[in-house]
Parts: C-alpha cells; sequence; structure tokens
C-alpha cells in the first residue's frame, strides 16, 4: 500500500515536530544548564531532530535511534558550546523527554482512534 502525502502536509508535519522538539530540548537544556538555557539555542536540534524523523520512513528503527542520538548529539555540542560531558547530558534529557511526548501522543491518538462514533 502507497503512502499519498501532500507536500504541504509534509510541511505542516515538519513544522509541527521541529516546534515540539525545539521546545524539548529547550526544557532539556533548562535542566541541564538552569537559566543559561535560551530558546534561540534549542532551534537547531529541534530542526535537526525533525529532519532526522523524516528518514524514519525509510530507515530501520533501530538505525533512526542511531542516527538521533549521534546528530543530536553533535548538534547540541555546536549550538550550546558545552563539553561532552553537559553534551550528553543534554541529549540524554533530550531523548528521554521525546519518549515520554510521543508515548503520550500515541496514547492519546489510541484513545482517540477507539472512541465511539
Amino acid at each position: 500500500m502507497l503512502l499519498q502525502l501532500s507536500p504541504l502536509g509534509v510541511v505542516g508535519g515538519f513544522l509541527l515536530i521541529a516546534t515540539l522538539s525545539t521546545l524539548l530540548a529547550n526544557t532539556a537544556a533548562y535542566f541541564v544548564l538552569g537559566n543559561e538555557a535560551e530558546l534561540r539555542q534549542a532551534i537547531p536540534p529541534g530542526v535537526a531532530m525533525a529532519t532526522v524523523g523524516l528518514t524514519a520512513a525509510v530507515l530501520p528503527a533501530a538505525a533512526t535511534i542511531a542516527l538521533a542520538l549521534v546528530v543530536d548529539f553533535g548538534v547540541v555540542r555546536l549550538a550550546y558550546g558545552l563539553d561532552r560531558r553537559g553534551t550528553a547530558m543534554i541529549t540524554a534529557m533530550h531523548y528521554a523527554l521525546t519518549i515520554l511526548a510521543a508515548y503520550g501522543i500515541n496514547s492519546v491518538l489510541a484513545i482517540y482512534q477507539t472512541a465511539p462514533v
């Protein structure tokens, strides 16, 4: 079965995921850095994760996860200018928050899809 996508849907989904990932990256940085974290620094990791998310349709899940962790580590290091330890802490927190958000959104959608008409 072929997946039918419109360009507007792809762009809209990308922007939605990039926005959510940016907010999650900023939250992760706030947990690690405190008040030194700024939202503008979280934009590159958010956009990078949305871009990696587009590869999930063609790559196996394990490859997508590995690619996401490597890209997130690199972009967080460039965006925040931290050492390896600080970068690893923000990357791990960003990954954990993303998993929690994805689980929550998936649960809400599952409930919505099983609701009576």
